[in-house]
């Protein structure tokens, strides 16, 4: 088994961990801008999509509604059958 990743740097001489080692991420450590930009462009991306998929779901079921009024088979809003 190849034995590359670097563990023995994560402990210091006494065998506890290393503190100066405190985060592995891109954009800063734990309480840096980046981390939360990153925090902010995923949660408006997720808001987005929500939006985008509650948008489309309208879309299709108005010309579903559609469809099936001009065949005939539901009665038009404020009809009563």
């Amino acid at each position: 088994m190849i034995d590359s990743f670097p563990f023995d740097s994560w402990l210091n001489a006494d065998g506890s961990p290393n503190t100066d080692i405190t985060t592995f991420w891109t954009f800063g450590g734990a309480e840096s801008v980046g981390t939360f930009t990153m925090t902010a462009l995923g949660m408006l991306l997720m808001v987005a999509a929500i939006v985008g998929w509650v948008w489309l779901e309208h879309k299709k079921l108005t010309e579903q509604a559609e469809r099936l009024r001009a065949a005939g088979g539901v009665p038009g809003q404020g009809s009563s059958s």
